[in-house]
């Protein structure tokens, strides 16, 4: 028997609207999957939700309200700026969606949301398309494709600076000599898929072609590592998530950023410097079919546990708490205050000992 679940959302500020209004999208779309009925809060006709945000309006079972509902006993309410006469109505829990990820919150234990796949790929019938993604056979080691313009350096500095992507993907290109192919034309890419298994880092250059995003989750699928540098204003992006929710293993620099953090050689490779970038896409590319396998069951492991949208809503359901804060990790407010992040930050708490940084 379907248990009915409903959801009041009101939102106040701009924050939730930034990056083209991904974050509405991507956070409402995880009630509206997981069968929630939404009532908004008519305060979007005039703001511009842009073009994911606009995305809200495919959701099911959601419709614009002048008011919250009239018993809300059952009710979820989701805000970021609380509406006092709303709070005091007898809500069911109420969730309160924030952004400071830099912040200690010593005496709360925010929940944080894990950082999603681009809305491009979050359609209604993903989940069917990753297990027919993650059936496929592997013909490619080592997989990079993503934009490299203006990723010369990046903002963070804690634990410590973080090897930008440009300088990452010029390393490679410099030093791995015949252990790399550099594809300059998507009919190269597209030759690639017939061949045998190429034991190779194969690297797109973003510079002169584009895989097309109905087609990126197949070409992230036919490899078993996905190189996946940092972004410029924060690590996270979204291409590593969608690489690992169709079981390719990510060889990244920020495993701390994950909650709870990566662990080198369990479910990614982990690298600082440049000499250590390039033993380690050596030892991936020398890695036996076996070890693959079990690094790859267990990526797929903690993208079910950990990175699939609707874990925190299950940890908020079943807990007896009353009321939630959910972080949000964007780039706008990284970009404000990324210096204060720290050893003490709520989204440095998870950090699995002895991992390399």
């Amino acid at each position: 028997m379907n248990i009915k679940r409903f959801l009041f959302v009101w939102f106040q500020g701009t924050d939730i609207l930034e990056e083209y209004g991904r974050h509405l999208y991507l956070l409402l779309n995880v009630f509206a999957s997981s069968g929630y009925e939404i009532k908004v809060f008519n305060n979007l006709a005039n703001r511009d939700l842009e073009k994911y945000g606009q995305l809200i309006y495919s959701l099911e079972n959601l419709e614009l309200t002048e008011a919250p509902p009239k018993c809300t006993d059952e009710w979820v309410y989701l805000f970021d700026k609380e509406d006092r006469a709303t709070g005091r109505l007898a809500w069911h829990k109420k969730i309160q969606v924030r952004y400071d990820v830099f912040s200690t919150y010593r005496f709360r234990n925010p929940v944080i949301m894990p950082y999603p796949m681009h809305p491009a790929h979050v359609t209604q019938d993903l989940e069917k398309r990753l297990e027919e993604y993650r059936s496929r056979k592997s013909n490619m080691r080592i997989f990079f494709s993503g934009d490299t313009k203006g990723y010369a350096r990046n903002r963070i500095r804690y634990p410590k600076a973080k090897l930008p992507r440009l300088k990452i993907i010029n390393t490679i290109l410099d030093r791995m000599g015949t252990e790399v192919i550099h594809v300059k034309d998507m009919s190269m890419l597209g030759g690639l898929q017939g061949e045998k298994y190429i034991r190779k880092c194969v690297i797109v250059d973003t510079n002169e072609t584009w895989v097309d995003e109905r087609d990126w989750l197949g070409y992230l699928a036919m490899a078993d590592f996905f190189l996946s540098p940092p972004g410029i204003i924060m690590p996270m992006c979204h291409n590593v998530i969608e690489a690992m929710a169709v079981g390719s293993i990510p060889l990244c620099n920020y495993p701390e950023w994950f909650t709870p953090g990566l662990t080198h050689m369990e479910n990614c490779i982990a690298f600082d410097d440049q000499d250590d970038l390039i033993a380690k896409i050596k030892l991936a590319l020398a890695m036996g079919e076996e070890e693959i396998r079990r690094m790859r069951t267990n990526v797929l492991n903690y993208y079910e546990t950990c990175l699939k949208p609707d874990t925190f809503l299950r940890r908020i359901e079943s807990s007896k708490d009353k009321k939630f804060i959910v972080l949000i990790i964007t780039e706008a407010n990284m970009l404000r205050y990324s210096s204060k992040l720290k050893k003490s930050s709520v989204l440095m708490r998870e950090v699995v000992p002895g991992m390399s940084l």
